[in-house]
């Protein structure tokens, strides 16, 4: 789902999309499933070139507890705001670059995404918000008893990592497994 930037007014667009309206079902579809959404956002021209995207995306991601590994619907609800620029082409010897870098810039000021002629892809941005949104150790929230509130395992003061010693010790010879194998 692109839309056109030249044809937003000068006192910006509002915009709306969800499951029913299906604009992006099948942009998400592997992220979400049938799952729910609801998108809005409202983009604002700065100048002539640039634009400012704010707004928010709610829905639930499939994961696996990582306490439990029952499967468990994550909810998503992210904030976004962006400064769209148009896309800087980047020769293989300019002397630009880009780099990961740390900002001291608050978290919730905003980012920089790229468009491409006059078009802003979206679904596709939609779709990274999302898929950024999925924690590494996805788990579900712990009820008032400090236990998990879809398995019930507790889960106050508990680790639930890996913990099994692996030996220290270097064998002799690393090769010495090899003799046993046998060419025919």
């Amino acid at each position: 789902m692109k839309i056109n930037l030249t044809e937003i007014p000068e006192e910006g667009r509002s915009f709306q999309y969800n499951s029913q309206t299906g604009e992006l079902n099948a942009v998400l579809k592997d992220l979400i499933g049938g799952a729910h959404y609801d998108a809005e956002f409202f983009v604002k021209p700065l100048n002539s070139k640039d634009f400012e995207l704010v707004g928010k995306v709610r829905t639930k991601t499939p994961e696996q507890c990582s306490r439990c590994g029952i499967e468990i619907a994550f909810p998503v609800n992210e904030k976004f705001h962006e400064i769209l620029i148009p896309k800087q082409s980047q020769p293989r010897g300019s002397k630009y670059s880009k780099v990961n870098h740390v900002s001291d810039l608050p978290e919730e000021g905003p980012d920089v995404s790229e468009y491409e002629g006059h078009l802003f892809d979206i679904g596709e941005y939609i779709h990274e918000v999302i898929a950024l949104a999925a924690p590494f150790n996805p788990a579900g929230p712990e009820d008032e008893n400090g236990d998990c509130s879809i398995c019930k395992i507790p889960v106050k003061g508990q680790s639930f990592s890996y913990d099994e010693e692996l030996p220290l010790e270097k064998p002799a010879n690393p090769f010495a497994v090899l003799k046993n194998i046998k060419i025919n």
